[in-house]
């Protein structure tokens, strides 16, 4: 069995520091902060090079214009804004690519945005429309079942369906808002039991213990979360015991 490891990462800015970069030497596919929700010029080029040293595959993640709220409040961006938005960000991170000669791999929605594509479908075709522009060979890391997922095979793009590890499910298979008790798992031994269940057997239980099909092919782990090397340490070595490989999703999906 085959899965991707990605990590948000790159997220600091100027004296801020936040997340934690040496979760990278541990995962497969990173997706890298472009400067507008979080991130720096700074941070971009040392979290590329870090990027680069350790052979990981390299993602853009876009957000909204939002550093004070880390992307994570709803914007309001017309369709030409949003395109105009992902499209800057995009060619911001490439730009760092290209001077190191490194190939991007995939674009990942930050936050609000990744929440907002999933359910409106003109927001989504905004977005998508600005990867497919810049490059129709891009992968894309969206949720499945989704309207960005709909909108992103519609238009030609490879979707690779991201799951996460530390969320609870509804029964629709969407993530359980994070206003709800339970909605964000702490318990490192059930995540990793948990996350090798869900590949092996293709399902999860939901918050509401009903078990429900998927089949993601990219986990995201938060390199933000306390002890994060020392959790994906645990989650490679039940892997490891399962047969489990974790692979750059440009290399099988």
């Amino acid at each position: 069995m085959l899965i991707d490891l990605n990590s948000d990462v790159g997220e600091s800015f100027g004296v801020y520091k936040y997340g934690s970069s040496e979760v990278i030497g541990f995962v497969s596919s990173v997706n890298i902060a472009c400067g507008m929700h979080a991130g720096d010029p700074m941070v971009m080029l040392k979290t590329v090079e870090m990027a680069g040293k350790n052979n990981v595959a390299i993602g853009a993640h876009p957000g909204y214009p939002d550093l004070i709220g880390f992307g994570r409040r709803e914007f309001h961006l017309s369709k030409d804004e949003l395109y105009a938005y992902t499209l800057y960000q995009i060619g911001s991170l490439y730009s760092f690519l290209r001077a190191k000669k490194l190939d991007m791999q995939h674009v990942k929605p930050h936050g609000s945005l990744y929440n907002k594509i999933a359910k409106d479908k003109d927001e989504a075709y905004a977005f998508l429309s600005a990867v497919k522009d810049f490059s129709k060979e891009l992968l894309v890391f969206l949720p499945p079942g989704s309207q960005s997922e709909e909108v992103a095979l519609e238009i030609g793009l490879k979707v690779v369906k991201e799951g996460f590890l530390d969320r609870a499910y509804n029964s629709d298979g969407t993530l359980v808002s994070r206003n709800i008790p339970g909605a964000v798992l702490t318990d490192e031994d059930f995540i990793v039991k948990r996350a090798v269940e869900m590949i092996l057997n293709k399902s999860v239980k939901t918050i509401d213990n009903k078990i429900i099909s998927v089949n993601f092919q990219t986990f995201c782990v938060h390199s933000d979360t306390p002890g994060a090397q020392n959790f994906v340490r645990k989650l490679l070595k039940a892997f490891s015991e399962n047969n489990i490989v974790v692979k750059r999703a440009k290399d099988w999906v």
